[in-house]
């Protein structure tokens, strides 16, 4: 046997080898008859069948066969579908193997092959019924010695292959893909084996799973249970996302780069794990910031794979000085896991706790902070037990028990310190959140029905703290919480794996309701208001889908003070109550006051506010006051009553006016330009609003309304009033009216150096029935007409203020049963009476034009035409059916009537004609 290697390495010995290379590569003996050979020496190896569709010999670089169509077949108790498929493979021979006659292949060469691993209905995978039976083939070491005459076992290696995983006879939508696969025997009695690839779902276009990499090592052993073996498994670069993706077939919208370390060591009867596991920068997928929040586990425990139980586990995961273990044994059987599983929470800081969920939930604000320490023991089992008979169902007995506490937790918020709703003195004041002490409890779904009779529901709660949950939940409170100087408010909840629910219950000042939601993050209206309120509150959501919390609950009001926007007086709110919805916010009951120049008025009803409006575009026209943008397709409702309104009153509430510019804008030579003053703009440019408004008295300068009723849209500075009714005059008064504050410009008085007013463009029509023209003398201080009139008008302006100075308009009258006091026809007993008169004034910027005119008295008819213009004066013509004609000049209270020929009259007659055309 020592002579070979020295008969190879001398001169005869290397001429002959030479000439066998040579015969091999002029002649080319038949290779295909040698595919049965080759076929029966890798199946030998490998104890599978194999088959070969055809195979080509290659000399160089080193002596072997080119294998086209490689199959090798799997045994029939797991599957009919070739193990390997491989369409190309490159095989070497062992050179010294074709001297001794044999045909020994040295590596087996696969690229891109399909492999299929299956597990059959009793749990048996096919790879390990592979290597138990190679263990039993006494094959040499892949890397034999030249003196051992055994086959060896080969080099198999396969580069960009494809492993499907089947159960059964279903085909599975998990694969690794461009997996490098190595498998070789190291010693006589141990084989060793890697894999690399990336996991990926055949049903999802996955890209960012990231590398898996398995190194293992066993040893033969007479079966597969008990054979010795060491794993080393990693899992690199993945993308947390794509893994929840691939394990679930969801991606649950967690981001973050995982890592994964496990060894494995022992046998599948006892096999010990030792496992590493991190996700770097964890955040949700829809939250970006600069906090690298890093979850860090390690775990150990031994596997039995007979059993697939769990046990000795202990799992640890230090967070700063504190730690969470979790311990106990699990079994993993699909039908019906069983485990028996604590949770131990040792001193764990709560400002880490803060930071990850700033991380996993959006409306957590970044400047949140705490202080405090968390300690909890917490038990889980889940058993099973058979009925009477084998083939009865099994029963399920889950339990979940435990109790923590919270101790010393205290939040703080920077963004809460810098909020602009919260004047000096709020801020001189802790900006923070102090909590008794919080206890823990984990209740399971099983744990008892509702509490004892006596602890009743009360009248009005959405959900209570002390119902039972429907699943398994982590019970937080309550536990008294304390804002600023406020007495303390009771706060409580519960976490479950489909969501969480809060509450907040107690009175407390409304300042410090809006510093708790601003340190909380918690969306809702803020106003800039002072006072009491006795809240019951629920905040709850879901996990799934991120969807924003869901408010609800109710609110009492007292005292309270508000300065809202779209107003330019506060409101002083004597009690209200609100009802918060999912939606919208009802306030109802109301009973507030506004104090106002002329008088001051009390308002009862109901408003409701509509919730989550996604803000509006700016637009050109606003674009300088982009900060009152407001609710896009959201509409307030209202019903408000008001004792008693004023006009003046409710220009000077709603409609801009000009501010005081700051003085140090004096340095600005921009703004030396314009005036002192600036207009301010009304913030009804961002509302809409729709309702009824009824109102007892209202007081339009020296005329009062009674009952006065009316449906208001609000729609982003247009006013539409429709219809408008109510008692005027003794009278009533039914119209449409439009008042638009959306062209409102700083226009300067003339007459008023350095002021503003406000343009606000307005348009009403409408009748008016039963006028007492006796009331009309009496607001004049001066009784020149009596009797009633009926109506029709049309009115159109710019300017709010000062209503027929800068109008436009006309109007229908029908006066009856009146007299003209002042005004005495010469030759007539006394006053002019009047029967009838209708008639058709016009008005044009305060000046108005009678037209067709016509009087029926009780000395006879008359026809009148003239002008009165905006100074109080007027200049008529009064003709009578004898073709007697009068003029009538001068004011209301002391006209001037004469007599003029019937030549003079014609021609008056003509000229009115022509400036009328």
């Amino acid at each position: 046997m020592t002579l070979r290697p020295q008969f190879l390495r001398s001169r005869r010995g290397m001429i002959a080898v030479v000439a066998l290379v040579l015969v091999l590569f002029l002649f080319r003996p038949g290779v295909y008859r040698l595919r049965n050979r080759i076929a029966i020496s890798i199946g030998n190896a490998l104890g599978r069948r194999v088959a070969i569709d055809n195979v080509r010999l290659r000399v160089l670089p080193r002596p072997g066969f080119d294998l086209e169509g490689l199959v090798i077949y799997d045994d029939p108790e797991f599957s009919a579908e070739p193990m390997i498929r491989a369409q190309d493979v490159s095989a070497a021979i062992r050179f010294r193997s074709l001297l001794r006659g044999r045909l020994e292949i040295a590596t087996l060469s696969a690229t891109e092959p399909s492999i299929n691993l299956v597990r059959n209905d009793h749990g048996r995978w096919n790879l390990a019924s592979l290597l138990e039976r190679n263990a039993q083939i006494p094959a040499a070491p892949t890397e034999k010695r030249a003196f051992e005459r055994r086959p060896a076992f080969p080099y198999l290696e396969a580069g960009h292959a494809r492993i499907n995983f089947k159960i059964g006879q279903t085909k599975k939508s998990y694969a690794l893909m461009d997996a490098d696969v190595a498998l070789w025997q190291d010693t006589e009695n141990s084989w060793s084996g890697r894999i690399k690839g990336a996991p990926v779902r055949t049903d999802f276009n996955l890209t960012d799973t990231g590398v898996l990499l398995i190194d293992g090592k066993w040893q033969r052993a007479s079966s597969l249970r008990l054979t010795p073996l060491q794993l080393t498994v990693q899992w690199q670069n993945g993308q947390l996302g794509q893994i929840t993706q691939l394990l679930s077939g969801k991606d649950r919208g967690w981001r973050g780069g995982v890592s994964v370390k496990a060894r494995l060591a022992g046998t599948p009867e006892a096999l010990m794990i030792e496992s590493q596991l991190s996700v770097d920068s964890f955040h949700r997928y829809d939250i970006v910031g600069s906090e690298n929040v890093r979850l860090a586990s390690v775990c150990s425990g031994q596997y039995n794979s007979v059993t697939a139980a769990v046990s000795d586990l202990l799992c640890q995961s230090p967070v700063n000085s504190g730690n969470i273990r979790l311990f106990g044994t699990a079994a993993l059987v699909a039908q019906v896991p069983t485990y028996d599983l604590k949770v131990a929470a040792e001193n764990v800081p709560v400002a880490p706790v803060i930071v990850l969920l700033r991380q996993a939930k959006k409306q957590i604000p970044i400047g949140l902070t705490a202080s405090g320490l968390l300690s909890a023991d917490f038990h889980a089992t889940r058993t099973v037990s058979r009925g009477a008979q084998d083939d009865a169902s099994p029963h399920v007995l889950e339990t979940w028990n435990g109790t923590g506490a919270a101790t010393n937790m205290r939040l703080s918020s920077s963004a809460a310190k810098s909020a602009t709703n919260v004047t000096s003195a709020a801020k001189a004041e802790r900006d923070d959140i102090t909590f008794a002490t919080i206890q823990l409890a984990l209740i399971g779904p099983k744990a008892g029905g509702p509490k004892a009779s006596g602890q009743t529901r009360r009248k009005g709660h959405q959900s209570d703290e002390d119902e039972e949950p429907a699943e398994t939940s982590l019970r937080i409170g309550p536990a008294e919480l304390a804002v600023s100087s406020s007495a303390p408010l009771s706060a409580g909840g519960s976490i479950s794996r489909g969501g969480y629910h809060f509450f907040l219950r107690g009175d407390t000042e409304l300042k410090d309701l809006f510093r708790l939601e601003n340190i909380l993050g918690l969306p809702g209206p803020r106003p800039a208001a002072q006072g009491l309120a006795k809240l019951d509150v629920n905040v709850s959501g879901q996990w799934q889908g991120f969807p924003a919390p869901v408010t609800i609950g109710t609110a009492q009001l007292r005292n309270v003070r508000a300065e809202i926007r779209g107003l330019n007086t506060p409101i002083e709110i004597a009690s209200a109550n609100i009802i918060l919805g999912p939606e919208a916010l009802l306030m109802q009951k109301i009973s507030a006051h506004t104090e106002g120049t002329v008088t001051g008025t009390k308002w009862s009803g109901a408003v409701t506010v509509p919730l989550h409006c996604a803000a509006r575009t700016t637009t050109a026209s606003s674009a300088a006051h982009a900060n009152l943008t407001g609710p896009g397709n959201c509409s307030f409702q209202f019903d408000l009553m008001a004792d008693e309104l004023s006009a003046a009153n409710l220009a000077e509430w709603l409609i801009p006016h000009a501010v005081d510019r700051p003085w140090y804008r004096i340095l600005n030579s921009r703004s030396n330009t314009t005036s002192s003053n600036q207009l301010s703009y009304s913030p009804l440019l961002a509302l809409q609003a729709r309702g009824n408004l009824h109102v007892g008295r209202l007081l339009l300068k020296k005329v009062v309304a009674n009952e006065v009723f009316s449906q208001v849209e609000v729609d982003r500075g247009k006013i539409t009033l429709t219809p408008l009714r109510g008692q005027l005059l003794q009278g009533t008064h039914r119209g449409n009216w439009v008042i638009d504050v959306n062209d409102a410009q700083g226009v300067k008085d003339e007459s008023k150096q350095g002021v503003f007013t406000t343009g606000v463009s307005f348009h009403g029509n409408g009748t008016l029935r039963n006028i007492s023209l006796d009331q009309v003398s009496a607001l004049m201080n001066d009784g020149w007409v009596s009797g009633t009139a009926d109506g029709i008008f049309v009115l159109e302006g710019s300017n709010f203020r000062d209503l027929l100075a800068h109008s436009d308009g006309k109007l229908q009258f029908f006066m009856r049963n009146g007299s003209l006091s002042h005004v005495e026809i010469p030759g007539s007993p006394g006053p002019l009476s009047v029967r009838q008169f209708t008639g058709e004034l016009n008005l044009k910027e305060g000046a108005w034009r009678l037209s067709s005119g016509k009087l029926e008295s009780n000395d006879g008819d008359y026809q009148v035409n003239g002008t009165a213009s905006a100074g109080g004066t007027f200049d008529f013509l009064l003709t009578s059916e004898d073709e007697q004609a009068w003029t009538i000049t001068g004011t209301l209270a002391e006209p001037h009537v004469a007599s003029v020929d019937q030549v003079e009259a014609k021609q008056a007659g003509v000229n009115d004609r022509a400036a009328k055309e």
